[in-house]
């Protein structure tokens, strides 16, 4: 019930992520497949109980993994707050050994929300050729939020992000809203063979929550 490689991110901060197994699950209640991995951040990962299965690490700081103590039927989500500092992002990562995949060079005392904001990754999914697919999330906090689908190919023989996808957190407010949109990454991109849904909450600074991440293969339609 619950739901941030790249290379160059926000406004210059370089990240180097590990490529992740392609990973797909499905629920029985869902008309369509989930290819998204514990979207619903209720599962630990089983080598690594302290980050949710088919998902990145959580920093513990910018980037938690926590229960949202305003809505109980949430369960588990991921939880960002933006107002923590460029300096004690780059502390935080550090102490949790983090610094290989997230860094800010040069960190500053200002709230990370107005440079870089946070990311937060799953792991990679394959992309069928062709296909078009739903992401949909559940998300809350102020309208300084995003989920991108991010899309990766082969170009010039190297594995390169070519495609992706934005969604907005629309209607930003107190309570939680649901968010969806279509893509057909291939139509643009034949090219792309895998994707990863990335969380990201920016300005203004604060406190952001994302929860129930699906992304489903659907009938071919309008998704760009």
């Amino acid at each position: 019930m619950t739901f941030m490689k790249t290379f160059c991110h926000g406004a210059g901060i370089w990240i180097t992520l590990i490529t992740a197994s392609l990973t797909s699950s499905a629920r029985a209640d869902d008309a369509a497949p989930l290819i998204v991995s514990n979207g619903n951040f209720e599962a630990a990962d089983a080598k690594d109980p302290s980050k949710p299965a088919g998902w990145f690490k959580p920093d513990g700081l910018g980037v938690q993994w926590t229960n949202d103590p305003d809505s109980v039927a949430h369960g588990k989500c991921i939880r960002m707050d933006t107002s923590v500092s460029e300096k004690a992002m780059v502390e935080q990562w550090k102490r949790t050994g983090l610094t290989n995949f997230w860094d800010i060079p040069k960190p500053a005392g200002n709230a990370v929300a107005e440079t870089y904001g946070l990311s937060y990754y799953s792991d990679a999914m394959s992309v069928k050729s062709g296909q078009t697919y739903r992401v949909m999330f559940d998300c809350k906090g102020s309208s300084g939020a995003k989920v991108w689908v991010r899309c990766y190919g082969l170009f010039q023989g190297e594995m390169r992000r070519r495609y992706e996808k934005v969604v907005p957190c629309k209607d930003g407010c107190a309570g939680w809203t649901t968010q969806s949109a279509e893509l057909t990454p291939t139509r643009a991109r034949p090219e792309v063979s895998e994707m990863k849904v990335m969380l990201y909450a920016y300005y203004p600074p604060g406190i952001y929550w994302f929860d129930n991440v699906r992304l489903e293969a659907i009938p071919s339609g309008g998704g760009n």
